[in-house]
């Protein structure tokens, strides 16, 4: 056979002779004269074999000096030859050779080619031409055409100029289409031939890019295909072979063959579940002859001519008509013709219709089309779209991923086209759904676990390990691993390991288990960096990766030479490129630092395209990465360090040395290196792998400037310097992530030199120290080591932090004189020492709280105040302590003296946090020193301070004016009120009514329609869940999304205005206590006043016109009352089919009066008229005749009135209102002062003429309505141009102010978080929105336009379903109607309510609704897993922090999430006490965690990321710096709880057994420590605690240091708890 080249050679050799020798003829048949020869004639000859002959230029002419004339030559030739060739057998045969070899030359020139197409094309049409006119002619073959032709479909075109590639595309699609469909002119078997082998094969007909073009050849196809799906799908699947396509999305062209066969003359349809606008007619449809009709009307208007009513509607009836008359064709050909033009569009065609066919065909054609299917996606033309986004892999495995039933596919297969086709998130849900349906498959998890280590999703990795586990080890290892316990992990896989070579498991465990265990523990010895050990690992089993990756950090550069770079056949990585540079660069050989870029650039290509592989939005899986991209980087640097010691040590002697900026990019580097680190919550290993290389090119250093030391000492010192700062900084990290023995080793072994400078030597023994502080049994070595320092060298701030260091040992030996005397030494040598201060100050208040000496608490307050002073990080949580220690005062104000000495010395900053605390404190005993604070704020940061102190004005200026004698006597008649209820747990509207009627003076407070009073005293009652857990939180509506409704204010004594009595001056009564407290905020607000009058007066207008012109109206806060007595019938305990309960009545009747008084039919006539005389007929009591007689019946009209009013209330206010029209002030508001609000909410220094102020309010306030519930949203603009959403809250519950205590609560535990590096690494932040107090009942709550709530997710689904959304309420209900006489037992009714809540997820909740909706919402997987992820993680603290503090009635309307960031918000988050003032929590589950949410996250998320964050939250909040932190933190903030529940109790509560004033103070401060203990206990039952490491050789199997979660989880899952719960919680959802 011959080659290529060979048979190119023969064929233009042939040219030669065909063309020069032989007589030619002209097209008449005349022979032509011989043409010239050319003067070299022996170049066109043939060569030698295996010599390339010089006939190049015949073909690739461009390359010739004289191309166009070469090319030309050939174009004449082949025009003169077209006709004659053809009387030859022979002749044809020599020049289809050449033109074979002309069109397979990938260089021949574009214009050749066009003439090749000609030649073939009159070929053939002539050849037929003369065979249909019946002469004679010596037609082309069949297989010659078809063989022209698919040379012709090779010819890659898409390199011609673009009008040689439209006329190369018109003339061969025009040839190919009438060959295929031509039968009357080509015979029919090679018209179907042509058809077969080259447009089939090539596909160019069906990718042309002229439509008219694109569609014949398109019905060449659909007329050829069965008109079934089946023969379609199959078609597409298994018969037609895609390859010549397969760089482009050929799915548009399966996708047009299946939307080609719907019957397109049908009128389009909506689907039944679709969204539907009211018809404009009444009934019947618009006649078709009124558009008609006005047709020539319609002209005298569209050129701008005014528009009259008359031809609007006219206009809009000719729209209806022309749509109403659209058919699906109109729809589906543009919908066709566009997915070719964007396969964005075809990509998500494809993905919902596939699902749709799929689901249509019968089971025997799904499984058909199943294996095909398979064999497709195995097929690897398909990578040539590996770097598309989107490709066909993708849809393909999309489309399968939502079809029901889900046709198996192998699991290597899915997990292959993840990782290799971008589908990684569609991956990991079909193997997620094939894990939870094969339960027994291993290969299923491998694959899946395969994936979560390719993203760095260790937590899911580990989730779904621990779910498939078969042994203990497994399980408690991996939960070590999760939480950085790498020691104890380590011991317990090895101890594995050793069981299964003992055969203590009998050969169950799988192969892949004890695998996983040789992983984990070379991973924890990787993070204890014990590289020996690696070392000798990797030797022992030949594992050159292992050797790659620890033999340079050993350093073993010898046997990395000679053993195994040499011998080493690994995969292509970026880690293994760079171990590759490290060895090139430290050999240091002629060329080591360009081999080592070299290197570098190709793992830099490498890495690349990595990066490109990985999913969007995955921070998480290119985090790896990003550390490799470091490192690549900084070899990089070390080359060029090299190159400038090498360029440095070329110059004259002596010069180098003595040029002191000399090596100016060596020390720029070096500089740049200490500031370029890692996070300080990377993985030991990253911080290792970085800093152990700089290691080496320190030394590299040294070595070169080792001569310079009387010369250039700078230069000399250099190397020395920085080595000695980075294995401190790598000694530092290890110590903070609790690697002491590590920390120690590192210092110990790693400098390796002997001289240090002074600073550094420091550091040393001070992390040195540290270490040995905080490991077992080293106390006495520590002190050792600060006892044998030489303190002669060090600088007086090093001495002192050295004696500080020394009074912490001593401490913690409890030898508590001599450490004081080391603080004592420590201060007395250098005051500026902020941690010296603190370390006193924690040892002064130790001894204190043993000896209770007034003496030591001065002195600890002194020294905490004296750190704040000098600048100590976490000035907050000092000042938690402080606080705390002034509320409970000694009678000698020893603390409040400390106080009033120090204030002028702190920065004022520090306070901005506690001014709510502060301005609480103003009615206590440490007033007059709280006063002294907030003065001091309010002349620096008086925007900071404003909102909260005018609140707290407003809330207590009715008090304050009232005498003492009519105060008490209206608070006994509460208490009597309250005491004679029916209902202990809930206020009875009349109550509230009269409780609400006394307002706070203010005019424009009183400008709100009075009846909605009764809304509040109705939602005071559904705070409270049916175990009564809640029962004060006496304003929360329950179908409130807000936790509020806009209504008038409520008396201020109901939110925070009641008072304990002050200790000094006993004799006072509460409402003294209030006066007093009211004349000192006042003189505040006095102060502010006067020293910030311009702003003072900006900020009153804006809060006066907040709180007064966005209130809700007269039907929304009806609605709202509705919703809420429609969950009071729910919630209560009385059977359906009986009677209304009295209490009940009570509350419907003080809705009648409330909501239709007299003051209402005055101020909202029309309102009256049109409700009051139905509602009262269907809902007041007192008409007998028309009330309902059962409970179910109340229920019926209660939701016929709720779609009344709700149907009402959409449909006649508008979706926003203007800011003209509701407030003209703000809309002409002109600021110049006014800050943006919530900028001081960081425990940082706020320069007050850095902030950002307030440009202006949004022209649009939408209107946010949420379960029944009403609110305005306003639009802040700010000076930098951001836009702030706030929703505007009114008629606040007493409970209001706990929302904030939680929020600042939140963002304590928000640092807390960023300090610890498991949580830090898991990104745990509790979302902790703004919240601004206005009024007393009115405040702006900082919202999110994508926030939703869950029930809303529930209430869209029943929507799309056309089912009522409290269908299962009822079903509940009514299934527990034989349980409420009372003569079930217990466990009867528990399995009575077990059975109910059984039937309804089986037969009307599904568990998939929430994931079906998140699906549908966002727009791609990749952000879909985000979502997740973050989601997960918001899920997880909140589950903490309702664990924590006992936090119960989490029903789904209550809990708002970001559809697009997963931030969660909860509504009425706080907990509520019982009668003697402790955490009252009684439901069976710690916390809202049901099965949808599971379903969503999917049983490995639960168990991985879910349960791993609540772990890594308790694990950072109880850590031993942060505990004592956290405990003054949670006093302060049940201290401001429980002194708001002590000043609320007299109004809706029996009275605890209390003095007369209020709450004994040593009680209230026992109150406070117990619910702080109680907290705190519960915090450490669930934090991952290590264990010693004696109980490492226990028989008993080993615990999960996750099981405290993990039983909780179980707890919250089960549904035996579930169904105890109340139905209006929807445990079913």
């Amino acid at each position: 056979m011959l080659t290529r080249d060979a048979r190119t050679r023969q064929s233009l050799s042939s040219l030669d002779v065909a063309a020069y020798s032989a007589p030619a003829k002209g097209m008449g048949g005349r022979e032509l004269p011989p043409r010239r020869r050319s003067p070299q004639p022996r170049e066109n000859s043939p060569s030698p074999l295996g010599q390339r002959t010089d006939v190049d230029p015949l073909i690739n002419a461009r390359s010739t000096p004289d191309s166009s004339s070469v090319i030309s030559n050939i174009k004449c030739v082949l025009n003169l030859v077209t006709e004659r060739v053809m009387q030859s057998h022979e002749w044809k045969r020599l020049i289809g050779q050449i033109l074979q070899a002309l069109l397979s030359e990938k260089s021949t020139d574009f214009s050749v080619l066009l003439c090749v197409l000609d030649t073939v094309k009159v070929w053939i049409e002539d050849d037929y031409r003369y065979s249909s006119s019946g002469a004679s002619s010596s037609a082309l073959t069949q297989k010659e055409i078809v063989s022209y032709l698919q040379k012709l479909s090779l010819v890659e075109w898409k390199n011609f100029p673009a009008v040689a590639q439209e006329e190369w595309d018109r003339k061969y699609l025009q040839l190919l289409y009438e060959l295929c469909a031509d039968s009357n002119k080509y015979p029919l078997p090679l018209c179907q031939e042509v058809f077969q082998k080259v447009e089939r094969q090539f596909m160019l007909g069906l990718r042309a890019k002229d439509p008219e073009i694109r569609q014949n050849f398109f019905m060449l196809y659909h007329e050829s295909l069965p008109k079934t799906l089946f023969s379609r799908l199959h078609f597409i699947i298994q018969n037609q072979d895609w390859e010549a396509a397969s760089d482009v999305f050929w799915l548009k062209q399966g996708l047009d063959l299946l939307l080609a066969i719907l019957v397109e003359k049908e009128p389009i349809m909506l689907a039944p579940n679709s969204a539907r606008v009211p018809p404009v007619m009444a009934s019947g449809s618009f006649p078709e002859t009124y558009a008609v009709q006005h047709t020539s009307d319609l002209s005298d208007y569209t050129d701008g001519g005014s528009l009259t009513f008359d031809s609007l509607v006219c206009r809009h009836a000719q729209f209806l008509s022309e749509m109403c008359r659209l058919q699906v064709a109109d729809l589906v050909i543009p919908l066709r013709e566009l997915s070719y033009a964007d396969a964005n569009v075809a990509y998500h065609m494809w993905v919902l219709i596939f699902p749709i066919v799929w689901v249509t065909l019968q089971k025997d054609e799904q499984v058909a089309l199943a294996k095909p299917m398979i064999t497709l996606l195995s097929k690897d033309y398909h990578k040539k779209q590996q770097g598309s986004r989107p490709n066909v892999v993708q849809a393909l495995l999309e489309g399968l991923h939502l079809s029901h039933p889900q046709p198996r596919m192998p699991s290597e297969l899915i997990k292959y086209i993840g990782k290799t086709y971008n589908a990684w998130h569609i991956s990991l849900n079909l193997l997620e759904s094939h894990v939870m349906l094969f339960m027994n498959e291993a290969k299923c998890s491998e694959s899946l676990a395969e994936l979560y280590r390719l993203l760095n999703e260790e937590d899911m990795r580990c989730g779904l390990w621990k779910r498939r586990s078969i042994t203990s080890e497994t399980r408690a290892g991996l939960s070590l691993v999760q939480h950085g316990y790498w020691q104890r992990a380590q011991n317990l896989f090895h101890q594995a390991m050793i069981k299964a070579t003992q055969g203590t498991y009998n050969n169950t465990v799988p192969k892949a288990e004890m695998c996983l265990w040789e992983e984990q523990w070379l991973y924890c010895a990787s993070q204890l960096s014990q590289w020996d050990a690696l070392a000798d690992f990797g030797k022992s089993i030949e594992n050159y990766e292992i050797l790659l990756d620890c033999l340079w950090k050993v350093p073993d550069w010898t046997y990395l030479k000679e053993s195994v770079i040499s011998k080493a056949q690994v995969e292509e990585t970026p880690k293994y490129r760079l171990a590759q540079a490290f060895f090139a660069l430290h050999d240091r050989n002629a060329n080591g630092a360009s081999e080592a870029e070299n290197i570098v650039a190709k793992g830099v290509e490498l890495a690349l395209e990595q990066w490109w592989q990985l999913p969007e939005f995955s921070v998480q899986s290119r985090t790896p990465l990003l550390q490799q991209f470091h490192q690549l980087v900084e070899v990089q640097e070390s080359a060029r360090i090299l190159l400038d010691i090498a360029n440095g040590n070329k110059q004259p002697s002596g010069s180098s040395g003595g040029n002191v900026n000399a090596y100016g990019e060596l020390k720029d580097i070096v500089e740049t290196w200490r500031l370029r680190t890692p996070n300080e919550w990377d993985n030991m290993s990253v911080w290792y792998d970085l800093q152990q290389w700089r290691n080496e090119m320190y030394n590299v250093v040294i070595d070169a400037f080792k001569d310079y030391a009387q010369t250039n000492p700078q230069l000399h010192h250099l190397g020395y310097r920085d080595k000695a700062w980075n294995v401190n900084k790598l000694a530092h990290v290890a110590r903070k992530q609790g690697l002491y023995d590590v920390c120690v080793k590192i210092l110990e072994k790693m400098y390796g030199h002997s001289t240090m400078e002074v600073q550094e030597a420091f550091v040393k023994i001070r992390e040195q120290a540290k270490a040995y502080l905080e490991m077992k049994g080293e106390l006495i070595s520590g002190l050792n080591l600060i006892n044998n320092t030489n303190l002669e060298y060090f600088p007086v701030k090093h001495k002192a932090e050295i004696f500080r260091i020394k009074g912490d040992f001593l401490s913690k030996m409890n030898d508590c004189e001599n450490a004081n005397l080391a603080y004592s030494n420590a201060i007395s040598l250098f005051k500026h020492l902020p941690k010296g201060w603190i370390s006193w100050g924690n040892h002064c208040d130790m001894v204190y709280k043993e000896t209770h000496d007034e003496l030591w608490l001065e002195y600890a307050v002194s020294c905490f105040f004296q750190g704040i002073r000098y600048g100590v990080s976490n000035s907050r949580s000092h000042l938690a302590r402080v606080l705390y220690l002034l509320s409970f005062d000694t009678p000698n104000e020893s603390v409040g003296k400390v106080l009033d000495k120090y204030l002028d010395q702190l920065p004022h900053w520090v306070w901005l946090s506690w001014i709510p605390q502060l301005l609480l404190s103003l009615q206590r005993s440490e007033a007059p020193h709280c006063k002294l604070v907030l003065l001091k704020v309010a002349q620096v940061y008086p925007q900071a301070l404003y909102y909260w102190l005018r609140t707290y004005l407003m809330e207590r200026r009715d008090v304050a004016n009232k005498s003492d004698y009519g105060r008490l006597q209206l608070a006994q008649q509460r208490v009597q009120q309250a005491a004679t209820a029916n209902n202990a747990c809930s206020h009875n509207l009349v109550d509230g009514s009269q409780r609400g009627a006394s307002h706070l003076g203010v005019t424009s407070e009183t400008q709100v329609h009075q009846g909605s009073q009764s809304a509040a005293s109705v939602g005071s009652h559904e705070g409270a869940n049916s175990q009564g857990q809640e029962s004060e939180r006496s304003g929360t509506m329950e179908g409130n999304a807000n936790s509020v409704q806009d209504q008038p204010p409520q008396n201020p004594t109901s939110a925070e205005g009641a008072h304990i009595p002050l200790r000094r001056n006993g004799g006072l009564g509460w409402v003294a206590s209030v006066a007093s407290a009211f004349d000192a905020a006042k003189d505040i607000m006095e102060t502010l006043r006067n020293k910030h009058q311009n702003l003072a007066s900006e900020l009153e207008v804006l809060l006066s016109e907040i709180g007064s012109r966005f209130v809700t109206l007269p039907e929304e806060r009806l609605l709202a009352v509705v919703n809420a007595l429609l969950h009071r019938c729910y919630k209560y305990p009385t059977a359906t089919t009986g009677e209304v309960p009295q209490s009940l009545k009570k509350e419907l009747s003080g809705v009648c009066r409330a909501c239709f008084s007299a003051d209402a039919v005055n101020k909202h006539v029309e309102f009256v008229k049109e409700y009051k005389q139905e509602f009262e007929r269907d809902l007041d009591p007192e008409r007998a005749a028309t009330f309902p007689s059962t409970l179910s019946e109340l229920t019926e009209r209660l939701k016929h009135w709720k779609n009344i009013l709700q149907s009402n209330v959409e449909d006649r206010f508008p979706a926003a209102l203007k800011l003209e029209e509701e407030s003209k002030v703000l809309h002409d508001y002109h600021v110049i002062d006014v800050e943006m609000p919530g900028q001081y909410f960081t425990d940082q220094e706020v320069a007050p003429d850095h902030t950002v102020k307030l440009d202006r309010v949004g022209a649009d306030i939408p209107i946010v309505r949420r379960h029944g519930s009403s609110c305005r949203r306003l639009t802040l603009i700010g000076s930098d141009g951001f836009q702030r959403h706030f929703i505007v809250q009114t008629s606040l519950t007493p409970n209001a102010r706990s929302d904030e205590r939680m929020l600042q609560l939140f963002r304590v535990f928000n640092r807390m978080f960023d300090k610890h590096k498991e949580s830090r690494r898991r990104h745990l932040t509790l979302h902790t929105p703004i919240i601004i107090p206005v009024w007393s009942q009115v405040r702006m709550v900082e919202d999110d336009l994508m926030y939703s709530t869950f029930l809303e997710v529930y209430e869209i689904n029943c929507a799309r379903h056309n089912r009522e959304a409290d269908i299962p309420i009822t079903l509940f209900k009514e299934h527990l109607n034989q349980a409420i006489s009372g003569q079930l037992t217990p466990e009867a009714v528990l399995e009575l309510r077990l059975q109910a809540y059984h039937e309804i997820t089986k037969n009307v909740v599904n568990d998939n609704i929430f994931s079906q909706y998140m699906y549908k919402t966002l727009p791609s997987g990749n952000h879909l897993w985000t979502f997740k992820k973050q989601f997960a993680v918001q899920l997880a603290l909140s589950c903490f922090i309702s664990y924590m503090l006992q936090i119960g009635g989490r029903s789904p309307n209550k809990i708002l999430f970001a559809k697009n960031t997963g931030k969660i918000f909860q509504i009425d988050f706080h907990p509520a006490y019982d009668v003697n003032g402790m955490i009252e929590f009684n439901e069976p589950v710690p916390f809202r965690l049901t099965r949808n949410m599971q379903t969503f996250f999917s049983q490995f998320g639960v168990e991985g990321p879910i349960i791993s964050a609540i772990c890594a939250a308790a694990q950072s909040v109880i850590s031993p710096k942060q505990t004592q932190h956290i405990w003054h933190h949670l006093a302060m903030f049940f201290r401001d709880e429980l002194l708001s529940w002590s000043w609320r109790r007299p109004l809706g509560i029996p009275p605890a057994p209390v003095a007369a004033g209020g709450i004994n103070p040593l009680d209230f401060e026992q109150k406070v420590a117990t619910n702080v203990e109680n907290a705190v206990s519960r915090i450490k039952s669930i934090a991952p605690q290590c264990f010693p490491e004696e109980d490492d050789n226990t028989t008993d199997p080993p615990q999960s240091v996750q099981r405290g979660v993990t039983d909780l989880v179980e707890a919250a899952l089960e549904p035996r708890n579930l169904c105890m719960m109340d139905p209006t919680w929807h445990p079913w959802f």
